[in-house]
């Protein structure tokens, strides 16, 4: 008779059994609420298995209602849920409702500041072409909004 090696048991694995503890919920009615594979999610629970497709991933964090951005940071796939982000923008869950979402120009830029700042680079120029940048941008809004009222007010048709 030969042994059945056991799994050591995953963060994965853990989270599930707890949070369906929490809910009051056995695998059988958990799967029966939310058409969740029953023998996948028995596999995920004993560990016989550690990853699954984002679909999977998607529904199991809906049943057990929590963020995906939790299932799949335990399924080690937190570039799905920042793939998400990007294409969905923060509809994806609540919690991330409230993060605003930072443009990658800009996150490019955070990082060659960074940088830069790290190896003791003068920020000055970069300082001064940014502010520059965004003074024109204002600048430019308040001369457009300005130019728009004025011909709000200004008659039709020619001279006064």
């Amino acid at each position: 008779m030969g042994k059945k090696s056991v799994q050591p048991t995953t963060p994965l694995a853990r989270f599930i059994t707890d949070r369906l503890n929490q809910l009051g919920l056995k695998q059988v009615d958990f799967c029966r609420r939310t058409g969740f594979d029953q023998g996948l999610l028995s596999k995920l629970q004993s560990s016989v298995i550690t990853t699954i497709n984002l679909e999977s991933a998607l529904r199991l964090a809906d049943g057990l209602k929590v963020q995906p951005a939790q299932i799949l940071s335990l399924l080690g796939k937190e570039d799905a849920h920042h793939l998400l982000k990007k294409l969905y923008g923060n509809n994806v869950c609540p919690q991330c409702a409230g993060e605003t979402l930072t443009p990658e120009p800009v996150q490019t830029i955070t990082t060659a500041a960074q940088q830069a700042f790290t190896l003791g680079r003068d920020m000055t120029p970069v300082l001064v072409m940014l502010r520059h940048l965004s003074a024109t941008r204002r600048a430019t809004a308040d001369a457009a909004a300005a130019a728009a009222a004025v011909a709000e007010h200004t008659p039709h048709g020619g001279h006064s």
